[in-house]
Protein backbone atom coordinates (compact mmCIF):
# COMPACT_ATOMS: atom_id res chain seq x y z
CA UNK A 1 0.00 0.00 0.00
CA UNK A 2 0.76 3.89 -0.65
CA UNK A 3 -0.73 6.57 1.59
CA UNK A 4 -0.49 9.76 2.85
CA UNK A 5 -2.49 9.77 5.70
CA UNK A 6 -1.63 13.52 6.83
CA UNK A 7 -0.28 12.34 10.30
CA UNK A 8 -0.59 9.05 11.72
CA UNK A 9 -0.60 10.70 15.34
CA UNK A 10 -4.13 11.81 14.62
CA UNK A 11 -5.88 8.74 13.22
CA UNK A 12 -3.15 5.63 14.66
CA UNK A 13 -5.89 3.33 14.97
CA UNK A 14 -7.81 3.86 11.99
CA UNK A 15 -4.82 3.47 9.53
CA UNK A 16 -3.74 0.27 11.15
CA UNK A 17 -7.23 -0.88 10.90
CA UNK A 18 -7.61 -0.18 7.39
CA UNK A 19 -3.93 -2.74 7.14
CA UNK A 20 -5.49 -5.43 9.50
CA UNK A 21 -9.00 -5.14 6.97
CA UNK A 22 -7.09 -5.57 3.06
CA UNK A 23 -4.52 -7.30 4.72
CA UNK A 24 -1.48 -5.40 4.13
CA UNK A 25 2.03 -7.04 4.64
CA UNK A 26 4.01 -3.75 3.51
CA UNK A 27 3.16 0.09 3.35
CA UNK A 28 4.67 3.15 2.12
CA UNK A 29 3.61 5.95 4.43
CA UNK A 30 4.48 10.14 3.37
CA UNK A 31 3.70 12.54 5.80
CA UNK A 32 3.28 10.60 9.06
CA UNK A 33 4.17 13.80 11.14
CA UNK A 34 6.66 11.64 13.78
CA UNK A 35 9.19 14.01 15.43
CA UNK A 36 11.30 11.66 16.71
CA UNK A 37 12.04 7.45 16.71
CA UNK A 38 10.13 5.86 19.29
CA UNK A 39 6.93 7.23 20.50
CA UNK A 40 3.40 6.62 21.30
CA UNK A 41 2.19 6.18 17.75
CA UNK A 42 5.43 3.46 17.09
CA UNK A 43 4.36 2.00 20.18
CA UNK A 44 0.31 1.54 18.68
CA UNK A 45 2.24 -0.02 15.56
CA UNK A 46 3.79 -2.58 17.07
CA UNK A 47 0.90 -3.53 19.12
CA UNK A 48 -1.11 -4.14 16.17
CA UNK A 49 2.03 -6.54 14.84
CA UNK A 50 3.89 -4.40 12.53
CA UNK A 51 7.33 -2.99 12.73
CA UNK A 52 8.33 1.05 11.29
CA UNK A 53 11.28 1.87 9.32
CA UNK A 54 11.09 5.72 9.14
CA UNK A 55 12.99 9.52 8.63
CA UNK A 56 11.19 12.44 10.45
CA UNK A 57 11.58 15.65 10.95
CA UNK A 58 13.15 16.32 13.99
CA UNK A 59 11.43 18.31 16.26
CA UNK A 60 9.02 19.82 13.72
CA UNK A 61 6.17 19.02 12.25
CA UNK A 62 4.92 17.87 9.10
CA UNK A 63 6.46 15.94 6.74
CA UNK A 64 8.49 12.47 7.42
CA UNK A 65 8.55 9.06 5.47
CA UNK A 66 8.06 5.50 6.81
CA UNK A 67 7.87 1.75 5.99
CA UNK A 68 5.27 0.00 7.95
CA UNK A 69 5.71 -4.00 7.74
CA UNK A 70 4.35 -6.89 9.14
CA UNK A 71 6.34 -7.92 11.91
CA UNK A 72 9.17 -10.81 11.10
CA UNK A 73 9.02 -10.12 7.55
CA UNK A 74 12.57 -9.61 6.01
CA UNK A 75 12.56 -5.82 5.78
CA UNK A 76 15.77 -3.82 6.77
CA UNK A 77 17.31 -0.41 6.03
CA UNK A 78 18.91 0.28 2.92
CA UNK A 79 21.43 2.87 3.37
CA UNK A 80 21.97 6.15 0.87
CA UNK A 81 25.01 8.23 1.51
CA UNK A 82 23.98 10.74 -0.20
CA UNK A 83 21.47 13.91 1.21
CA UNK A 84 19.11 15.84 -0.84
CA UNK A 85 17.08 19.36 -0.41
CA UNK A 86 14.34 18.77 -3.31
CA UNK A 87 12.43 15.47 -1.29
CA UNK A 88 12.26 13.34 1.73
CA UNK A 89 12.63 9.77 1.44
CA UNK A 90 13.65 6.32 3.37
CA UNK A 91 14.95 3.11 1.72
CA UNK A 92 14.85 -0.39 2.65
CA UNK A 93 15.57 -3.76 1.60
CA UNK A 94 12.96 -6.78 0.72
CA UNK A 95 13.69 -9.59 0.35
CA UNK A 96 11.06 -11.99 -2.07
CA UNK A 97 11.92 -15.64 -2.11
CA UNK A 98 15.61 -15.09 -3.81
CA UNK A 99 14.77 -11.78 -4.62
CA UNK A 100 16.57 -8.52 -3.20
CA UNK A 101 13.92 -5.08 -3.65
CA UNK A 102 15.16 -2.00 -2.78
CA UNK A 103 11.59 0.43 -2.42
CA UNK A 104 12.06 3.63 -1.82
CA UNK A 105 9.26 5.93 -0.03
CA UNK A 106 9.58 9.11 -0.81
CA UNK A 107 7.86 12.63 -0.29
CA UNK A 108 8.71 15.56 -2.35
CA UNK A 109 6.70 18.85 -1.83
CA UNK A 110 7.19 22.46 -2.95
CA UNK A 111 8.11 23.44 -6.69
CA UNK A 112 8.81 21.10 -9.12
CA UNK A 113 12.01 22.18 -10.70
CA UNK A 114 14.98 20.73 -12.81
CA UNK A 115 16.68 20.37 -9.38
CA UNK A 116 14.31 17.23 -8.40
CA UNK A 117 14.94 15.47 -11.68
CA UNK A 118 18.89 16.07 -11.23
CA UNK A 119 18.45 14.50 -7.20
CA UNK A 120 16.43 12.46 -8.75
CA UNK A 121 18.62 11.18 -11.17
CA UNK A 122 21.70 10.69 -8.44
CA UNK A 123 19.19 8.63 -6.08
CA UNK A 124 18.76 6.66 -9.05
CA UNK A 125 22.15 5.95 -9.54
CA UNK A 126 22.77 5.32 -6.32
CA UNK A 127 19.97 2.25 -6.08
CA UNK A 128 20.28 1.08 -9.81
CA UNK A 129 23.84 0.20 -8.68
CA UNK A 130 22.66 -1.74 -5.94
CA UNK A 131 19.58 -3.35 -6.99
CA UNK A 132 18.50 -5.19 -10.03
CA UNK A 133 14.56 -4.69 -9.03
CA UNK A 134 14.07 -1.43 -7.08
CA UNK A 135 10.59 0.37 -6.70
CA UNK A 136 10.02 4.01 -5.38
CA UNK A 137 6.20 4.95 -4.28
CA UNK A 138 5.07 8.55 -2.81
CA UNK A 139 3.04 11.66 -2.75
CA UNK A 140 5.86 13.45 -5.35
CA UNK A 141 2.96 16.34 -5.84
CA UNK A 142 4.09 16.07 -9.67
CA UNK A 143 0.77 16.62 -11.63
CA UNK A 144 1.22 13.21 -13.38
CA UNK A 145 -2.36 14.46 -14.93
CA UNK A 146 -0.61 17.01 -17.11
CA UNK A 147 1.75 17.01 -19.78
CA UNK A 148 3.86 19.86 -18.73
CA UNK A 149 7.30 20.41 -19.58
CA UNK A 150 8.64 19.70 -15.52
CA UNK A 151 6.43 16.69 -15.26
CA UNK A 152 7.66 14.89 -18.99
CA UNK A 153 11.35 16.24 -17.17
CA UNK A 154 10.57 14.19 -13.99
CA UNK A 155 8.89 10.89 -15.81
CA UNK A 156 12.01 11.09 -18.42
CA UNK A 157 14.20 10.36 -15.52
CA UNK A 158 12.28 7.72 -14.24
CA UNK A 159 12.06 6.19 -17.36
CA UNK A 160 16.01 6.33 -18.24
CA UNK A 161 16.25 3.74 -15.56
CA UNK A 162 13.52 1.14 -17.08
CA UNK A 163 10.92 2.08 -14.39
CA UNK A 164 7.63 1.88 -15.05
CA UNK A 165 4.65 4.09 -13.70
CA UNK A 166 2.01 2.21 -12.52
CA UNK A 167 -0.81 4.25 -11.34
CA UNK A 168 -3.23 6.16 -14.04
CA UNK A 169 -5.92 7.37 -11.52
CA UNK A 170 -6.75 10.29 -9.22
CA UNK A 171 -5.27 9.54 -6.02
CA UNK A 172 -6.37 13.35 -4.37
CA UNK A 173 -9.98 14.74 -3.41
CA UNK A 174 -9.51 17.51 -6.25
CA UNK A 175 -8.57 15.31 -9.21
CA UNK A 176 -5.38 15.07 -8.71
CA UNK A 177 -2.56 12.22 -10.01
CA UNK A 178 -0.10 12.80 -7.30
CA UNK A 179 0.67 9.75 -5.37
CA UNK A 180 2.72 6.93 -7.80
CA UNK A 181 4.34 4.13 -7.70
CA UNK A 182 7.58 3.44 -10.29
CA UNK A 183 8.88 0.27 -10.37
CA UNK A 184 11.70 -1.42 -12.76
CA UNK A 185 12.94 -4.94 -12.93
CA UNK A 186 15.75 -5.85 -14.97
CA UNK A 187 14.90 -9.31 -15.77
CA UNK A 188 11.36 -9.55 -15.07
CA UNK A 189 10.90 -11.12 -11.67
CA UNK A 190 8.92 -8.66 -9.85
CA UNK A 191 5.49 -9.29 -11.00
CA UNK A 192 2.21 -6.97 -9.73
CA UNK A 193 -1.31 -7.16 -10.33
CA UNK A 194 -3.57 -3.93 -10.83
CA UNK A 195 -3.39 -1.13 -8.21
CA UNK A 196 -6.71 0.16 -6.76
CA UNK A 197 -6.99 3.69 -5.52
CA UNK A 198 -9.41 3.95 -2.69
CA UNK A 199 -11.28 7.24 -1.91
CA UNK A 200 -13.60 5.68 0.33
CA UNK A 201 -10.64 4.61 2.28
CA UNK A 202 -8.36 7.90 2.64
CA UNK A 203 -9.25 7.98 6.76
CA UNK A 204 -10.01 12.23 6.55
CA UNK A 205 -7.24 12.72 4.17
CA UNK A 206 -6.95 14.88 0.99
CA UNK A 207 -4.88 11.90 -0.34
CA UNK A 208 -6.36 8.06 -1.32
CA UNK A 209 -4.94 5.02 -0.35
CA UNK A 210 -3.44 2.84 -3.39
Amino acid sequence: MLFNPRSLNNKINDVMGLFQDKDIDIASICESWLEDDTNFTTSIIKSYGYSIIHEFREGKRGGGTAVVFKTGLPVNVCKISRAFETFEFVAVWLKAESTKIILVTMYRTGNLTSTFSNELDLLLSDISAKADDFIIAGDLNIHFEKNSRTTKQSIDVFKSYGMEKLVNESTHVNGRSLDQIFLSSMNKTLKYSAFAVEPLNSLGSDHFPI
